[in-house]
């Protein structure tokens, strides 16, 4: 796995499937696919198949077992692997032609449905069909300015016919320069009109909207591994020093060093990283994305921040708990959970049993606005992967985003407010589903 062989036939001819297969290489070299090996086979092996007409062999069953090593027999048919990474794969796909490949003529994508690939032509973008128009007008100016004069006799004068072929060109040329002038005002003000980019609203206008630097930043899912080994949430102060609890027995006896050492972050926080920066593209300059493991303490003195993962994965989440009505522990069976600090004084838990039963999850959307001595910050954490991916795209999608803020009594487009929302989800294979709000919390926020 890892290398694509030259396809044998593909619709189009061989100078199409040559273009296919050399853009497919381009794409498995790029920094998205060489840091994420196990994707970037998929897409070779979805490629080869696609190009080679072998439709039969990009089926669930045989990716399972070509590309990731997995029996189906062993996992009962039930591997969710393949679709997991399908959409992995596709989120890379569209930020690879949103970024380094913006200027590929052709679009490659995953159908949802199907693993085969798809390969589109890029539609050209009116800015590119205003510059043309402009060569072509620009052209023709050339052609008239050195076009023969019609109807100047042979007799007349030499002087006086280049006079009069002057002035025929100094019109024609300031003809076309007014017409081309009133096309390109026209057609910037369609274009302009269709990149018409929305002012942002909350959270986002509080994070990025201000001028300072933010930073988005993921879990250190080495850490995570600390946690559920020590059976307990590895403290922030613990994090800081690295100084983890002693486990013994563990084996092998150097895993925590390295967990130490090297830098691991979630997949799909990643992604949703990528999608919050995508989404708030006029701010990208002052943003940074860095995971847990790279951040240090000084970082959140002056700059905005968005937190992706629970504060036992992402620790530097904890700088915030206390604020918080709906705070997350590790529970038993080293499962992540919320609890709720009740006006009655007791603490209801999100999930409880009946949740468990029915695969139900949780995720908290916090936004903490800028006080005296505290930049803003936005907290995305989730019960499970999935959850936490319910509530970036919640925040994202901007018409429901607007909507659930309504509800609780915010304006999106107003000041910024302190508010804590905590969502439900039903988890399934791949991501989360039907999320609604099930509680809420809008008071101020508590001075640091």
């Amino acid at each position: 796995m890892g290398v694509l062989t030259p396809p044998t036939a593909v619709k189009g001819g061989p100078a199409a499937a040559l273009d296919k297969h050399l853009l497919i290489r381009r794409i498995a070299a790029s920094e998205l696919f060489t840091k994420a090996p196990r994707l970037r086979d998929f897409l070779l092996y979805a490629a080869e198949c696609t190009l080679e007409n072998r439709l039969a062999d990009v089926r669930e069953q045989v990716i399972a077992e070509r590309v990731f090593k997995r029996s189906f027999d062993v996992h009962g048919g039930q591997d969710s692997i393949v679709r997991a990474e399908a959409r992995n794969l596709r989120k890379r796909l569209e930020t690879y032609f949103e970024t380094d490949g913006k200027d590929e003529p052709v679009i490659v994508s995953m159908p949802k449905g199907g693993y085969a690939l798809a390969f589109q032509a890029r539609e050209v973008s009116a800015k590119a069909t205003l510059k043309e128009a402009a060569v072509t007008a620009i052209s023709a100016e050339v052609s008239v300015a050195h076009a023969p004069v019609i109807g100047i006799p042979d007799t007349t004068d030499r002087r006086i016919r280049l006079y009069r072929n002057a002035l025929v060109a100094l019109g024609a040329f300031a003809v076309i320069m007014m017409a081309l002038a009133f096309y390109w005002h026209s057609a910037e003000t369609r274009l302009a009109g269709a990149l018409h980019i929305e002012p942002p609203m909350l959270p986002f206008s509080a994070l990025f909207n201000n001028g300072t630097e933010s930073i988005i930043v993921t879990s250190d899912t080495g850490l995570m591994q600390i946690s559920s080994l020590a059976h307990r949430r590895i403290s922030l102060d613990e994090y800081i020093a690295r100084s983890y609890p002693n486990i013994p027995n563990i084996q092998p006896p150097w895993l925590i060093t390295n967990w130490n050492i090297w830098e691991f972050t979630d997949g799909r926080e990643m992604t949703l990283a990528s999608e919050i920066l995508r989404s708030n593209a006029q701010f990208a300059q002052q943003i940074s994305m860095l995971s847990g493991h790279k951040v240090q303490l000084n970082d959140f003195k002056d700059k905005s921040a968005i937190l992706i993962g629970s504060p036992v994965s992402n620790p530097w989440a904890q700088l915030y708990e206390e604020k918080l009505n709906f705070r997350c522990e590790l529970g038993a069976n080293d499962r992540i959970l919320f609890k709720e600090q009740l006006a009655s004084g007791a603490i209801r838990q999100y999930p409880n049993d009946d949740d468990i039963r029915h695969n139900r999850t949780y995720a908290r959307i916090a936004f903490l606005p800028r006080t005296s001595d505290a930049s803003p910050a936005l907290l995305l954490a989730g019960t499970t992967a999935q959850s936490t991916e319910a509530a970036g795209e919640l925040v994202l999608n901007r018409e429901r985003m607007a909507q659930t803020l309504r509800s609780i009594g915010i304006d999106p487009t107003g000041p910024p407010h302190f508010f804590e929302i905590l969502i439900r989800s039903n988890d399934f294979v791949g991501g989360a589903i039907l999320p609604e709000v099930v509680a809420w919390r809008i008071k101020p926020a508590p001075e640091a």
